[in-house]
């Protein structure tokens, strides 16, 4: 193994947060498990969990213990810089370094987990795999992605 792997903190300048309203609804609220999810950007300026197969606009980095817009939760969106996630269980193969990827079947709000990858051809809000982090690219392995 090479003495020097890529890290989520090896970037220059640093990853862009945004404050925004997060979820669907007010009766839908994200907690602090649902850090590290994929978002997309919706209609009422708020992100939304991504569906299978979606652009990745964001990974929530924070969520914060207060509510805007009548209800939503608040906290951060990292649209930007690198972020660990995980290789979904519809990835066919192993993900290559390189590779760009889309959202794969996301965890339910509420429920801890990385947010889930799949090779794929985004339209908008290209990632790409920098670095298999655990085992070669398949499903369950962490890889670390950057937005290109």
């Amino acid at each position: 193994m090479t003495d020097f792997v890529f890290t989520e903190i090896v970037n220059d300048p640093p990853a862009r947060v945004e404050s925004a309203a997060l979820g669907v609804s007010a009766a839908a609220p994200f907690v602090e498990a649902d850090v590290g999810k994929a978002v997309k950007l919706a209609a009422l300026q708020n992100y939304v969990p991504v569906a299978t197969g979606n652009d990745i606009e964001g990974i929530v980095n924070s969520v914060e213990p207060y509510t805007v817009n009548a209800g939503f939760s608040f906290g951060g969106v990292q649209r930007d810089g690198r972020a660990i996630v995980m290789v979904g269980t519809t990835q066919a193969g192993a993900l290559a370094i390189g590779a760009a990827v889309v959202a794969d079947v996301p965890v339910a709000l509420g429920t801890a987990g990385y947010a889930k990858v799949q090779s794929g051809s985004p339209v908008t809000h290209v990632w790409r795999v920098l670095r298999h982090i655990t085992g070669t690219g398949v499903t369950g392995d962490l890889v670390l992605i950057e937005r290109v």
